[in-house]
């Protein structure tokens, strides 16, 4: 078959089909549809006609004309890895990524306008370090001083929430959207959310936000997508397509395939200039309270030169304080000034010190510091930044206290319990 790929054709038959040529294999055909979903054709059963040429292929003919097409992609797309670059490969029964650019308009054609592609790294999101996301905000500024209107970051979800914590503290204020998305499903199945992800976080990189956030399925249906504050998102489930939730606050709002963006929170809007920090300092551990807690594990991290701890505790911030180890614990990272951060690990709710006598013994250390319903994903990643500006131990309460880029409520409301 005389086609290439990207060439918009018609397949003919009991029904009509118009679509992109993908590739011809023995004797089938594989064509993208404007929903994203691939099908496949036999042969026997079509006939099939061009309708229209590939005009990437065509405007990249030459260099004046690539120069030209390049001015109108005012949308840069950085991307790092991730299940939304992979496909299935079906020798080894896994997914293998595509270090292609192209890949993202076949997988999603109406980029091909409006945005310009580039493969910045190739890295699974649970093996993404803090130094990574430095290399990715420096980017990400690059990119917005060679004038670019808004920038999407595609990266795999495990870890998303991280990297969107770390944007958000690390470009305040912000000039231009930064939206994150992935996808739960390689683009090549029939279930994938790569080209609803894709097409929907180009409308949010053309809004007004001046925020990093996360645009992902708002449902398992193709209807609409969240989008979701840096500081706020979490992934809920590890295979829906609306794993993505925001947590003790509401979404930002909805945006739909067509553009329609649907608020339904404050946000803020783009500031005139990026302001880039990169000064962190990742020797913060995170730990997890539980029945049975030993406090020389306190100890252990602390010994091992870590200058700041994070615990997800119990109900309102809670730890098994009758241990005598858990005291020992807290005493001895007080005394070598190791900032401990207390977070709540019902993930929804805020910490409370004043509640029970427990949280109340915990506070007599001057090392502890409850930061109401911040996420503890937030809270490890702020810790960094905090760390990473001041040693002092009132310094860094003060800034972990504060409302920087909203990721503290000053209180609860009874409609951001959203399971």
């Amino acid at each position: 078959m005389d086609f290439e790929k990207g060439d918009k054709i018609k397949a003919i038959g009991e029904i009509e089909i118009e679509g992109f040529f993908v590739k011809e294999e023995d004797n089938y055909v594989i064509i993208k549809l404007s929903s994203g979903y691939d099908i496949v054709l036999n042969k026997d059963k079509f006939k099939f006609e061009l309708k229209e040429k590939n005009k990437e292929e065509n405007k990249l003919s030459n260099k004046e004309n690539k120069e030209s097409f390049k001015e109108k992609r005012n949308i840069s797309l950085i991307a790092t890895g991730g299940t939304i670059a992979s496909k299935v490969d079906y020798k080894i029964g896994g997914v293998s990524p595509s270090l292609d650019p192209s890949y993202y308009y076949q997988i999603a054609p109406e980029l091909k306008e409006e945005v310009e592609a580039e493969t910045f790294m190739n890295i699974f999101s649970e093996n993404l370090l803090p130094k990574h996301w430095i290399e990715i905000g420096k980017e990400i500024n690059k990119k917005i001083k060679e004038g670019y209107k808004g920038i999407i970051l595609t990266m795999g979800t495990d870890t998303m929430h991280y990297t969107a914590s770390a944007l958000s503290f690390m470009l305040n204020p912000l000039s231009v959207p930064v939206v994150i998305t992935g996808s739960q499903r390689s683009s090549d199945r029939g279930s994938t959310d790569a080209h609803q992800n894709l097409v929907c976080s180009l409308n949010v990189a053309k809004s007004e936000i001046g925020e990093v956030t996360i645009c992902m399925h708002g449902e398992i249906s193709d209807s609409f997508n969240l989008i979701i504050r840096g500081t706020r998102a979490r992934k809920m489930h590890t295979e829906r397509r609306d794993a993505f939730r925001s947590i003790n606050d509401k979404p930002i709002g909805k945006v739909y395939p067509n553009g329609k963006i649907e608020f339904i929170n404050s946000y803020r809007k783009k500031a005139e200039d990026t302001v880039l920090n990169v000064n962190l300092d990742d020797k913060v551990q995170l730990l997890y309270s539980y029945p049975g807690f030993d406090g020389e594990v306190i100890k252990y991290y602390v010994d091992k030169g870590f200058k700041g701890l994070v615990i997800a505790a119990t109900g309102f911030g809670n730890l098994p304080m009758e241990y005598e180890s858990v005291k020992e614990g807290l005493k001895y990272a007080n005394e070598k000034n190791v900032p401990i951060v207390i977070t709540s690990q019902t993930i929804y709710g805020s910490t409370n010190p004043f509640v029970y006598s427990t949280s109340r013994e915990m506070s007599k250390f001057n090392n502890i510091i409850y930061v109401k319903d911040m996420l503890t994903e937030t809270a490890y990643v702020k810790l960094m930044f905090a760390l990473g500006k001041t040693k002092d131990m009132e310094e860094i309460k003060d800034f972990m206290k504060k409302n920087l880029v909203g990721e503290i409520s000053e209180k609860s409301e009874i409609d951001t319990f959203l399971i």
